[in-house]
């Protein structure tokens, strides 16, 4: 049987999700704790359930609960969003208030309840890929919107638009919207019927200030959505919550999956959200200032990796441009997941390419690990590389060496005539100072083998007879010794 016309076409437009590198981790051999994971937005400072001094436990919440899973939950949630509309404040009440199972199932409720088919969705290009999915399940067109232009969104493409959807802080440079330029798009999307959600996730880890939800209760066209994983850093109890007006509210509520959330992701969010205000303050202030300190200190040793650029940032992570690089971001990421530390390849948002990664803010000492890390990707990948065009030198007749290339940009790097066959030498690092090199202090920290004094493998008779040697039959790290022996060691 044919599948044509098994599915609807557009949903073959959606993108591939990007590799697991947590999955990548695990096959290297790395074990679950050994993995650091810089890719995630939860709070760096870890779940009040990790400070004793907040009196939470979840052994008390898994034995309070563990009867209740023989009976349905209460799909209204009466208790979750009495406790939500309290701990939001800003005059909202329960009936403000649609629990979800994350953000997406938030997203997937809203698209389902507003848009028809051809109906345009303004997406800032920071956006979750996420929500470019579920707007295309729906039947919607998606147009982006980049960051400066939010402002100054043409009254045409408003009344066009069904829905425009923002993440504060934004979702990729991690800048918070400052709230008058928000209620000032608010109220223009309201002057053209256009939905206004804002995901305010990241925003108890910045500035909770910023938060449109006070607005709700005054406009009839706005969403906001708040969620506890990534502030109590609890990924694994994705509770998330659209705050939107009554009317609205209940539509969403009856999108919404029949329970939805179970009872001990129901159970450990009341326990949260019903913490006393001065722990509260507490434990987030901790976190902002955590948040603050080591940002710092994660933009400092980044921005020294050569040809790392980072962005200014309001938020837990740091947007970097590796564009100038050698690695673009897929083979970066895979490369770092490879030894157990995650950074998100920011390829799969908007017009981002492959120049682009997210780094979180950790504990200094990860962020040291990282930084080394990165420069032995970074020279693994050169090495591979070059080995790779040695062997498809060597595969060809005669073999012989490739001369002088004037193209490079970084040509002369030793001296005016030099060969580049061997662009990166097969012995690095041979630690041998006595052909010229010698040990240097990386600007990002550590030592690294430095080969600028050194010209030997770029000299034309040494490297006709490192080819011919590397030719023989035999294992490559063996015939790569054999060179070292008869051909560079007499020349030291």
């Amino acid at each position: 049987m044919s599948d044509k016309g098994l599915w609807k076409k557009e949903i073959e437009s959606i993108r591939k999700p990007l590799e697991d590198g947590h999955r990548i981790a695990l096959e290297k051999g790395i074990s679950e704790t050994a993995i650091i994971d810089f890719s995630s937005t939860s709070n760096p400072l870890g779940s009040p359930f990790d400070h004793p001094d907040y009196n939470l436990c979840l052994e008390d919440i898994f034995s309070r609960v563990e009867s209740m899973y023989s009976q349905f939950p209460d799909n209204e949630y009466s208790e979750l969003r009495s406790s939500a509309a309290e701990y939001f404040g800003n005059n909202i009440a329960a009936d403000n208030i649609v629990p979800a199972l994350g953000v997406e199932d938030v997203i997937r409720m809203v698209f389902s309840s507003v848009i028809e088919t051809g109906d345009t969705v303004l997406l800032n290009r920071s956006q979750n890929p996420a929500d470019e999915k579920h707007c295309i399940i729906s039947g919607g067109e998606v147009n982006y919107v980049f960051e400066d232009d939010l402002k100054n969104i043409s009254s045409a493409l408003l009344t066009k638009a069904k829905i425009i959807m923002l993440t504060n802080p934004d979702n990729l440079s991690g800048q918070l919207y400052s709230k008058t330029d928000l209620i000032s798009l608010l109220q223009r999307c309201n002057d053209h019927s256009t939905l206004l959600v804002v995901d305010e996730s990241l925003l108890d880890l910045t500035d909770v200030s910023a938060t449109l939800a006070d607005e709700v209760p005054s406009f009839n066209n706005l969403l906001v959505i708040r969620s506890l994983k990534d502030t109590f850093s609890l990924p694994g109890a994705g509770i998330a919550f659209s705050i939107t007006n009554e009317k609205f509210a209940m539509i969403l509520n009856r999108v919404r999956n029949c329970c939805n959330i179970g009872p001990m992701d129901e159970a450990v969010a009341i326990s949260l959200l019903n913490m006393p205000s001065d722990i509260v303050n507490d434990y987030l202030t901790a976190s902002r200032q955590f948040v603050r300190e080591n940002r710092r200190y994660l933009m400092e040793r980044l921005g020294k990796v050569r040809r790392f650029k980072t962005h200014e940032s309001n938020t837990s992570f740091v947007l970097v441009d590796i564009s100038a690089a050698s690695l673009d971001s897929v083979e970066l990421t895979h490369r770092l997941a490879e030894k157990g530390l995650l950074v998100r390849d920011c390829s799969d948002f908007y017009s981002m390419d492959c120049n682009f990664i997210r780094v979180s803010v950790r504990p200094k000492e990860d962020t040291d690990r990282l930084v080394e890390a990165i420069g032995t990707v970074v020279v693994d990948s050169a090495r591979d590389s070059a080995m790779e065009n040695l062997n498809q030198i060597l595969d060809e007749e005669p073999v012989k060496p490739l001369g002088a290339n004037r193209a490079c940009p970084y040509y002369p790097c030793h001296f005016k005539g030099q060969d580049c066959t061997f662009c990166f030498c097969p012995f690095y690092p041979c630690g041998d100072e006595r052909t010229g090199g010698r040990w240097v202090c990386r600007s990002s920290g550590g030592k690294v083998w430095s080969c600028e004094k050194c010209g030997l493998v770029h000299q034309k008779p040494t490297v006709q007879k490192l080819l011919d040697v590397l030719k023989g039959e035999g294992e490559m790290e063996d015939k790569l010794k054999k060179g070292w022996d008869e051909v560079m060691e007499p020349l030291l």
